[in-house]
C-alpha cells in the first residue's frame, strides 16, 4: 500500500494543457459507436476547445451537484443536465453532436440509448450554461484595442472604422398560425426564417451578436432594436452593406456609416469604382464570419419551433466560438491583447 501510494504524486494541473482523458474519451466513444461519419472538423473542434478551455472552470456546484444527485434523487430538478444517466462529458459530446454535427434529436437519442425528451433537456442545459459562461466575456473592443489591432489595408481606406455589420438568415419551421407565419417570413429568402445581426472588429473578431428577431424585419429596424447603437460613441465608423438605412440613426450618436457609393449616373466615377472595390474587399470578413457560425450544422437544417425558447442561447454560443478558431485573415493579423 504504502508503495502504490508513493507512486501517485500529486501535481498541479495546468490550465493550458487540453486534458488527456477527453481525447481518450472522443476517440474511444467514436470507435465503438456510429458516430464515425458525422465526426468532421467542427464537431471536433467544438468539442476539444470547449473542454480544453472551458471546463477547468467548471463551478464547484457542478461536481458537488453530482455527488448530492447520487444521494438525494428529489434534487435532480434543481441540478444541471436532470435525469441524465451519462456523466456531464457524455452530455457535453451529446451537445456537440446535436449542435456542430447537426444530427436530430432522435437520432441521438437512439445513438446514446436515452429518450429523445432527455436529448432535448441536454441540449436546452448547455445551450443556457454556455450562454451565461461565454456572455460574460467582453467581446466589444474598445477604440484602442480595435486600433492596436487593425490591419494596414483598413488604415488606408476606412482608418475609423469600429464594427463591421452585416445580416443573415437561417431556416425557421413554419408555424401553423397564419399571424406567426407572416411575422417570421422572409421576402429575401422567401421562406420562414430567423433573423440576427453580426458585428466584427477590422482584425476579423466577432464583438456583438444580436438577438434573432423574425424574418419579416427590415436591417434599419433590426439595428435600433439590437442595442448595437447604444455602444457606439462619436467618431466611430460603421461599414455595412447598401440595404442599411441607418445613417441619421448613426449620425444621432456621432457616428458615419461606410457604404458603397449609390451609382447616381450611367457609369460610376473612377473614385466611386475604387471605393467600392476597396469595401467589398474589407466586408468580405463579416462574410466569412457568419460562413463559420453556420458551419455548426444545425444552422444548416429548419430549426424547429420547439427550440425557440433556446435559439438565442444557441445562436450566441455559436457565434462566440468562432472567436476560438483563429483569425479569419491571416495576413496583417494583429493578436488582441
Amino acid at each position: 500500500m504504502e508503495e502504490v501510494a508513493a507512486s501517485v504524486v500529486m501535481t498541479e494541473h495546468d490550465y493550458g494543457s487540453a486534458p488527456k482523458p477527453v481525447k481518450c474519451f472522443f476517440t474511444d466513444f467514436v470507435s465503438q459507436t456510429r458516430t464515425s461519419f458525422f465526426t468532421q472538423d467542427s464537431l471536433q473542434e467544438m468539442f476539444f476547445v470547449t473542454s480544453g478551455r472551458l471546463f477547468n472552470h467548471l463551478p464547484p456546484w457542478w461536481f458537488i451537484g453530482r455527488k448530492l444527485r447520487k444521494r438525494d434523487k428529489h434534487l435532480n430538478r434543481f441540478l444541471p443536465v436532470q435525469h441524465v444517466d451519462c456523466n456531464w462529458l457524455m452530455s457535453f459530446f451529446l451537445f456537440c453532436c446535436r449542435v456542430a454535427a447537426g444530427l436530430q434529436e432522435k437520432v441521438l437519442a437512439d445513438m446514446f440509448q436515452v429518450s429523445v425528451s432527455t436529448v432535448s433537456r441536454v441540449v436546452i442545459t448547455w445551450a443556457n450554461y454556455l450562454y451565461l459562461l461565454l456572455g460574460s466575456l467582453p467581446i466589444w473592443m474598445s477604440k484602442q484595442q480595435v486600433k492596436n489591432t487593425m490591419p494596414s489595408k483598413f488604415m488606408q481606406y476606412s482608418p475609423d472604422v469600429r464594427v463591421i455589420i452585416d445580416c443573415t438568415e437561417v431556416r425557421c419551421q413554419n408555424p401553423s398560425s397564419l399571424t406567426l407565419q407572416s411575422e417570421v417570413f422572409s421576402s429575401y429568402k422567401n421562406t420562414t426564417t430567423f433573423k440576427g445581426l453580426i458585428g466584427i472588429a477590422p482584425c476579423g473578431a466577432v464583438t456583438f451578436v444580436s438577438s434573432l428577431f423574425t424574418g419579416s424585419i427590415s436591417d434599419r429596424e433590426l439595428t435600433e432594436r439590437s442595442g448595437l447603437l447604444d455602444l457606439l460613441e462619436p467618431g466611430d465608423g460603421c461599414m455595412a452593406d447598401k440595404g442599411f438605412t441607418i445613417e441619421k440613426l448613426l449620425a444621432d450618436r456621432g457616428a458615419t456609416l461606410i457604404i458603397p457609393p449609390f451609382k447616381m449616373t450611367a457609369q460610376f466615377t473612377k473614385e466611386d469604382a475604387l471605393k467600392t472595390q476597396a469595401i467589398a474587399r474589407l466586408r468580405i470578413l463579416v462574410e466569412r464570419a457568419i460562413r463559420r457560425v453556420k458551419e455548426y450544422r444545425i444552422w444548416q437544417h429548419t430549426v424547429p419551433l420547439t427550440l425557440s425558447g433556446t435559439v438565442n442561447q444557441l445562436w450566441t454560443v455559436c457565434c462566440v466560438m468562432t472567436n476560438f478558431q483563429g483569425p479569419l485573415d491571416l495576413k496583417g493579423y494583429i493578436p488582441v491583447e
